[in-house]
């Protein structure tokens, strides 16, 4: 993804580092099977990161900046829905499906080595491939997927609302924005999209306001305010502040070579199969009654672990995908980057 300037945003793939990261620290400090817990609940390390779920909501507001910025530089018209959420699916839905299938494999072996019978439900991994298990009685086969459901409703819903949120006209973009926000307060139910606006309509607005051609208006930091405060409100003030900051970051010249934008730029991959890398090597080692020292030394081990399980998944799924994405164009100019 590249501003108008022709220059790359390495400040995305920060944020995309920090939430996945934050994401995978805390589950890793909560893990808990059959073994044990790796910490104790009186763990002061494991009562810090209480603040850490929320971080997720970082890919949200991300998600409403690139994703208006693509379909910006692309020029995006009603008539191009079909090849915007082609590409879509593709990028997202390639390492998704590999994931899915990665954890179907690990329930595979645990039955084998319990002896245990093994099913899978055809309508389950349909329900899986649609985003639609929220609406039944199944479960995730992996507890993360809940967001991805999410964001292809977010695709959907700026796909058929995009003309308006673009206008020229900053009262008819800003009042479609605005509308969509406050939506959340009405519609309440988090399985749906809008439960979650305001946080994809900050991303959408800072990008408007400070890296597109679009005229400024300062009505723009009135909504980006009350989007922030609407966050706060709902939610949990840890959003908020998350949300806040990662478009105060999202600003600033952040190096290609640090070390959380390396991790970014295979955010996706290390979110999708985290729980299947760190986590199954934390069943294995983990026991009650360990040492402290112990249970920092594989905590650290299972970070490490889940980073380079990821880089191999990225090199061999993500980043295909990405490439086969590219190929398929939509708008009236030809997306090169994103």
């Amino acid at each position: 993804m590249k501003t108008s300037s022709n220059n790359y945003l390495h400040s995305v793939d920060f944020l995309r580092g920090v939430s996945a990261l934050g994401v995978m620290v805390y589950h890793f400090l909560h893990h808990t099977d059959a073994h044990g817990d790796l910490l104790s609940d009186g763990n002061l390390l494991k009562t810090a990161a209480s603040v850490l779920p929320s971080v997720v909501f970082i890919f949200f507001s991300l998600s409403g900046f690139v994703i208006a910025m693509s379909m910006h530089r692309n020029q995006f018209q009603l008539k191009s829905i079909g090849g915007f959420l082609a590409r879509r699916w593709v990028r997202i839905e390639i390492p998704y499906i590999a994931s899915i299938l990665v954890y179907i494999g690990i329930s595979l072996i645990w039955a084998v080595k319990s002896g245990d019978a093994f099913f899978i439900d055809p309508l389950r991994i349909l329900h899986h491939i649609t985003y639609t298990v929220p609406f039944t009685d199944y479960a995730w086969y992996n507890q993360i997927y809940w967001t991805l459901g999410l964001e292809f409703q977010f695709y959907i819903l700026i796909a058929l609302l995009f003309p308006l949120f673009r206008s020229e006209n900053w009262m008819v973009r800003y009042g479609a924005l605005l509308a969509f926000s406050l939506s959340g307060l009405i519609l309440t139910d988090n399985r749906i999209i809008l439960h979650y606006a305001p946080m994809f309509v900050l991303g959408i607005v800072a990008y408007f306001h400070w890296f597109s051609n679009m005229k400024k208006h300062p009505f723009a930091w009135v909504l980006m305010v009350g989007c922030v405060l609407q966050v706060g409100f709902v939610f949990d003030s840890a959003a908020a502040v998350y949300i806040a900051l990662s478009m105060v970051i999202i600003q600033l010249p952040i190096s290609k070579t640090n070390a959380i934008t390396r991790v970014g730029r295979m955010g996706y991959s290390l979110y999708l199969i985290h729980g299947a890398a760190g986590g199954s090597l934390l069943y294995f080692l983990t026991s009650d009654g360990n040492a402290s020292w112990y249970s920092y030394a594989i905590l650290t081990l299972a970070i490490l672990f889940s980073i380079g399980a990821s880089y191999l998944f990225y090199r061999w799924v993500e980043f295909p995908s990405i490439k086969s994405a590219k190929r398929v164009t939509f708008g009236n100019k030809k997306q090169k980057n994103e």
